[in-house]
């Protein structure tokens, strides 16, 4: 804080020394060193409390911005909210049940369609499969037939 050398505590020792004598000296430099003691802890609590301080504005502004960013995402959530609500009202309006019931007898006749689908398609690998047996067979009546 102060650039005090050893040079300068010397002089400052020399002259208490002399004004104080050397009978009172240990006991002034006592209450002198019990004073600077006091003077530096209030001086580092008073370091601390501004340091506390800092800390707490800054806190105070990080929670204030977290605040601002919570009431973003609820405005954001309660304007999307509100958005889906008005369009599944839209929708709700247009649909009509007779709609939802022809989509589900469409859903069931087009499973049932591909269920039949595959049987055919089943069968006609087995007719494929038995077919060149019989082929060679129409193929020799047809011979003997222009014979």
């Amino acid at each position: 804080m102060f650039d005090i050398g050893f040079w300068e505590l010397s002089l400052i020792g020399i002259v208490a020394l002399l004004v104080v004598g050397p009978e009172r000296l240990p006991a002034v430099a006592r209450t002198v060193g019990k004073y600077v003691g006091r003077a530096n802890r209030f001086i580092s609590n008073i370091k601390d409390d501004i340091s506390k301080e800092l800390k707490d504005e800054d806190l105070k502004k990080i929670l204030a911005d977290q605040q601002k960013l919570a009431d973003e995402y609820k405005n954001a959530a309660s304007s999307m909210n509100a958005a889906v609500s008005s369009e599944s009202e839209s929708l709700r309006g247009s649909v009509t049940m007779d709609d939802i019931l022809d989509i589900e007898e469409s859903n069931s006749n087009t499973s049932t369609q591909t269920s039949n689908t595959d049987k055919v398609t089943e069968e006609t690998k087995n007719d494929d499969s038995t077919s060149p047996a019989n082929n060679s067979s129409d193929e020799t009546q047809v011979s003997t037939e222009k014979s």
